[in-house]
């Protein structure tokens, strides 16, 4: 069966003319023609059409294309194939990602007004930023999570951002009871969001704090940021007593949130070198547990006795640990570098 350049360039999505410049080329000569002298495209030559289009979409030139094709070869023809399946998951992960994201867009418009150009260039960014934070996996993770509750969270999400704004804008202080109870619910939604991935929830973190262009969309700045963090310090602080006595307490009380803002950043150093497969004993590592320790007993006001009941108390309770951004093995990766110092401390924010 003989194809006529006409037909072949519908079937396949070209233009006569990019047929007729593959042939002139000696990209893709036809194997015949008629006795009117037009071209004629039999199996062999759509199959190597087949060859150009999917290196074409791998962003290759026509002259590079025309250095990888050989007529005939099947094996070249297999791994084609699946460099093309590769690059289509790819895609495929972009789109979804994509999707999500215009999921979330729309709830953010069905709870407010049409967005302004900005805010769509914003949006973009933030897509950007995604790829600069997770891996590959850690963003289908996300989109799994994300998936089907959109719509959902959106006006939740949209409650707690205008409830933190009247806060801050009301001069409310992070210790008080409103403001706690803000901190808990943003934080059980991006737990949520994570699938209660500790690791992930301080990517968050971290890609919002560093990333100015994500405070246009979601509404929450630094600032907002910090006042959450530190409302959730005042808010894990109560969750001490029990373990504590009064006196002890009152030093936490003088002492506990003011080291809040040196963790995340420490964790996110810390989990970064457990990722790449640095060493806990290693000086880089060593390095970060010393500025652990010093925060842990910091924390306690310097005192010995109760920073041994914090670690406990954390190591016990799991309300405790919920949004830490501290999980098993990060805990057993830093209390092991802690323990070449000397002495060993199981770490708790």
């Amino acid at each position: 069966m003989f194809l006529k350049i006409g037909e072949l360039a519908r079937r396949a999505g070209l233009t006569v003319r990019a047929l007729r410049h593959y042939g002139d080329i000696g990209l893709l000569v036809p194997s015949k023609r008629s006795s009117g002298g037009y071209r004629l495209y039999d199996r062999k030559d759509v199959a190597r059409l087949y060859r150009i289009q999917a290196l074409r979409r791998l962003d290759l030139s026509l002259a590079e294309i025309g250095a990888l094709l050989v007529d005939n070869d099947a094996g070249g023809l297999a791994g084609i194939v699946e460099r093309q399946v590769a690059q289509l998951d790819r895609e495929i992960r972009q789109a979804s990602a994509l999707r999500t994201h215009l999921l979330a867009m729309q709830g953010q418009l069905q709870a407010s007004e049409e967005p302004a150009i900005d805010d769509w260039l914003v949006a973009l960014e933030s897509m950007v930023a995604g790829a600069k934070y997770f891996s590959d996996d850690e963003l289908r993770t996300l989109a799994s999570q994300r998936n089907g509750q959109a719509e959902a969270v959106a006006p939740e999400r949209a409650e707690l951002t205008a409830l933190l704004h009247e806060l801050i804008a009301s001069g409310a202080s992070p210790e008080s009871p409103q403001s706690q109870a803000l901190a808990q619910r943003w934080i059980g939604m991006l737990l949520a969001e994570t699938g209660g991935d500790e690791g992930l929830l301080m990517k968050l973190y971290d890609m919002h704090w560093n990333e100015p262009s994500l405070h246009s969309l979601t509404g929450v700045d630094r600032e907002g940021m910090r006042f959450i963090s530190h409302a959730m310090a005042f808010a894990r602080l109560q969750l001490y007593a029990p373990h504590c006595s009064d006196s002890e307490m009152a030093t936490l009380r003088a002492h506990y949130v003011a080291q809040t803002d040196a963790w995340p950043p420490l964790i996110a150093e810390v989990r970064q070198q457990m990722l790449q497969g640095v060493l806990a004993d290693s000086a880089a590592v060593r390095a970060l547990a010393l500025r652990w320790q010093a925060l842990s007993l910091a924390k306690a006001g310097g005192d010995a006795a109760l920073h041994i009941k914090l670690q406990d108390a954390f190591r016990n309770d799991a309300a405790l640990r919920a949004g830490s951004g501290i999980d098993a093995p990060l805990a057993g990766y830093i209390g092991r570098a802690i323990a070449q110092l000397g002495t060993a401390m199981v770490p708790n924010p």
